[in-house]
């Protein structure tokens, strides 16, 4: 049977970052710079973007994160190497998909699909720490469906900034890899704030305490909770100290940032869903049962609590 589908789509952007880096010297087993435009360093982009990945892999940290974004690449039926993209800045792209028939938008059915951008303006150097980053998003991040409950902020902005495959597994990621391909541990970057000086290495808790630090946007954090009928106690971890991690895409600290993110994501969510309703009111204006009218009343109901601040 033939009938048309209505495909929504909501695209999620993980946060890029912004801080500071050092160009580096010849690496003397390459016949190119690392601090030359990584798309020069073949003839086709394409072919640049595979350079990138198999010098990524000669750190054994992102040989581990490249094997596991192949796996992830495998179950949306592709290549890694499919799903790397040049683009103007270096983020995961997720887009959720969510299709209905207009003639049952009751049954809903939901598809998840990333891709990978490294900003093509990059260095060698710096797009290299951008693939580890990204593809540390793009593996580990654990997934979620804004359109079903449970879906709330303070979930949306551990899980941004501490979960699983999230801001502070990446830097660290990103550090590591640093450490690992250019053995560099100096001041230039950030990194020296996630290490551990007893161990020397990379410290998931010190990097926790970094990214809530917030510096000026302290109080705009917690009055952003209050909106949501948030305290300030359900991220203890924040701080006033300056705040050295910011997201470029907002340029605001990553938890403050987060708040943003979720909110437009909501702002869409809650269009969509109002479609949907619209048509499940017209299918029933024109074929009234009482159990499509208790669906709709039922779901009209959640729509209205969940959507009114947005």
């Amino acid at each position: 049977m033939r009938y048309a589908v209505l495909i929504f789509l909501l695209s999620i952007n993980a946060n890029a970052r912004m801080f500071v880096r050092k160009q580096t010297t010849i690496d003397v087993e390459r016949s190119y710079r690392y601090d030359q435009k990584w798309t020069t360093i073949a003839k086709t982009e394409k072919q640049a973007m595979d350079e990138l990945l198999e010098v990524l892999e000669r750190s054994s940290t992102g040989k581990k994160v490249v094997e596991k974004s192949r796996k992830k690449a495998e179950t949306y039926g592709k290549t890694l190497e499919e799903l790397l993209l040049p683009g103007e800045g270096s983020l995961t792209d997720t887009t959720l998909v969510r299709k209905f028939a207009p003639a049952n938008p009751n049954e809903v059915v939901y598809e998840s699909r990333s891709k990978v951008y490294i900003n093509r303006n990059l260095s060698v150097k710096n797009a290299l720490l951008d693939l580890a980053h990204e593809l540390t998003h793009f593996a580990l991040r654990e997934p979620f469906n804004p359109y079903q409950a449970p879906f709330g902020l303070k979930d949306f902005i551990t899980s941004t900034v501490e979960g699983r495959g999230g801001e502070v597994e990446a830097y660290l990621v990103e550090c590591q890899v640093l450490f690992e391909i250019f053995k560099e541990r100096n001041q230039d970057s950030n990194c020296h704030r996630v290490v551990d000086p007893s161990s020397g290495r990379v410290n998931k808790g010190r990097g926790i305490h970094e990214f809530y630090q917030l510096g000026r946007f302290y109080k705009t954090f917690h009055n952003s909770l209050r909106r949501h009928d948030m305290s300030p106690t359900d991220f203890e971890a924040t701080s006033q100290a300056g705040a050295h991690f910011i997201s470029s895409a907002y340029g605001l600290p990553y938890p403050l940032a987060a708040v943003h993110e979720y909110e437009a994501i909501m702002e869409r969510v809650c269009q969509n869903d109002g479609r949907r309703l619209a048509i499940m009111r017209d299918n029933i204006s024109r074929q009234p049962a009482s159990q499509e009218l208790a669906t709709y009343r039922s779901l009209a109901s959640v729509h209205e609590k969940r959507c009114a601040r947005f």
